[in-house]
């Protein structure tokens, strides 16, 4: 099986990530848009997802906020989230499923699963996707198995071991994720480059590619360089070529 899915993450964070979304749909080259329930403009997102048919994930949020319950007090770093998660997974559990419950009110139907700063590979949190996987009966959670841990961050390696470890998971309880991951070592900077050194690595199995585009700068100065990247000629031939 080969399989290639798009998908912008960060949808409703701010104006200038819906408006290169927007662009990016009526490119044709997007599969997915992750959608964070906290953020500003999360109604917006919804309602662009909706209109073009484009599936809906669930950016499950627990270190940005503005939360929606008043009893979720989340640390910001991924390091505190290794110290702290055992002890906040129940939180988390009913943090995030308030989450999944305002996209379903909003009219979305979410048919995958993923959290911002990939939090939810880590071993307590992982139990908390999966159960909110089956309660919601959604089937595809993202697992952050990276091929290019090597290449920019030493944090890389850590993730790659636990996303592995979360994929055994989510197969051995029936769920779907992919073969792996790209975009972490070149978050918010994907270019031609990055993506060309993974063109025959996806042709084999199943790849999601998680990008970061916004017609200004929002927190990567190569935000709008992804916009331009995801709406080129080059990358839906890319796109295509890999499938």
């Amino acid at each position: 099986m080969r399989e290639l899915t798009v998908t912008i993450d960060d949808a409703g964070m701010h104006p200038a990530i819906n408006a290169a979304i927007q662009k990016c749909i009526e490119s044709g080259n997007v599969d997915r848009v992750s959608i964070m329930a906290t953020g500003s403009n999360f109604a917006e997102a919804c309602m662009m997802a909706m209109m073009r048919s484009i599936r809906v994930a669930a950016h499950l949020d627990c270190c940005r906020g503005p939360f929606l319950l008043e009893e979720s007090n989340f640390p910001e770093s991924f390091a505190a989230w290794i110290k702290s998660a055992d002890s906040l997974a129940d939180s988390v559990h009913r943090e995030w499923s308030a989450q999944i419950e305002k996209i379903l009110s909003s009219g979305g139907v979410v048919t995958a699963l993923d959290s911002h700063r990939h939090l939810h590979n880590l071993p307590a949190l992982r139990k908390v996707i999966i159960s909110l996987a089956k309660d919601y009966g959604i089937r595809t959670v993202r697992s952050a198995v990276l091929p290019d841990k090597y290449m920019r961050f030493p944090a890389g390696i850590k993730l790659n071991s636990l996303g592995c470890e979360l994929k055994t998971s989510l197969e051995s309880s029936g769920l779907v994720t992919t073969d792996r991951m790209l975009g972490f070592g070149k978050a918010g900077k994907i270019n031609r480059k990055y993506l060309s050194r993974f063109t025959s690595l996806c042709r084999d199995g199943t790849t999601e590619i998680v990008m970061h585009p916004a017609t200004e700068k929002v927190w990567s100065s190569g935000q709008p360089g992804e916009l331009e990247l995801i709406t080129s000629e080059w990358f839906g031939d890319w796109c295509r070529g890999t499938n």
